[in-house]
């Protein structure tokens, strides 16, 4: 879904997302959903319906009117143009790494992990970069994982920037520790109010050189955030 928006387009980076409120106001509470693509007036977005609320947003049509909050949260921080970037997505953690792939340009190796059909592929093959697929059905690409894919093409780099569940997530800072790469991660955790106030999204993070770890909003403080600094364990 496209969205007219160009006060939260002119002002959104990669990784943030915005707040959905469905048209029908018995449902009350917003849907974060995270930025694919930002233009100068406008940004789009890639969800799956799952409910009421995202059923009735694939209902919309062109020219109608709905509120949205944002750009929320903190996004990716890009690398200066000369590192070369791995980007790692699976599932619905794909979508926000394109506009991440266009700002990145072409130092930069793509590996993406589906259950079957890879969606948003050909977007990502359009920014001409490398892209790599792995599809847990064997029906395309790597038959497995994307940290089979991962592990298979071991690539070099100077940063990584990774999204998707979380036992994906925690497998690909695990990688790029052993590799001694940095990793940035976007994490995917409930929300209720996108802003910080209900707490209801907390991630246990230990800051280098801090003797315990402490809660940080995912909708606040992140969504991304530094994968050495993420207590996976838990």
């Amino acid at each position: 879904m496209e969205l007219a928006a160009s006060e939260i387009a002119q002002t959104a980076g990669p990784g943030q997302f915005i707040m959905l409120y469905p048209p029908d106001k018995r449902n009350l509470l917003a849907r974060p959903i995270s930025l694919s693509a930002i233009s100068e007036k406008s940004v789009t977005i890639v969800y799956r319906i799952a409910g009421k609320g995202t059923k009735q947003f694939s209902q919309l049509q062109k020219n109608d009117r709905i509120r949205i909050m944002g750009p929320l949260g903190n996004g990716f921080t890009l690398p200066d143009q000369a590192t070369k970037s791995i980007v790692v997505g699976g599932g619905l953690g794909i979508p926000p790494l394109l506009e991440l792939s266009k700002r990145l340009g072409g130092n930069t190796e793509v590996l993406l992990g589906y259950q079957d059909i890879p969606f948003m592929a050909e977007d990502f093959h359009r920014l001409g970069i490398n892209v790599h697929i792995a599809s847990q059905s064997g029906n395309y690409g790597l038959h497995g994982t994307v940290c089979d894919l991962l592990e298979k093409f071991n690539p070099s780099a100077g940063q990584v920037f990774a999204c998707g569940p979380r036992q994906m997530l925690k497998s690909v800072s695990a990688w790029a520790k052993e590799h001694s790469i940095p990793i940035q991660v976007s994490m995917e955790e409930r929300m209720a109010c996108g802003i910080g106030a209900c707490l209801g999204c907390g991630v246990k993070i230990q800051k280098p050189g801090e003797p315990d770890w402490k809660y940080l909003r995912v909708c606040k403080d992140g969504p991304v955030f530094s994968g050495e600094e993420v207590v996976w364990d838990e």
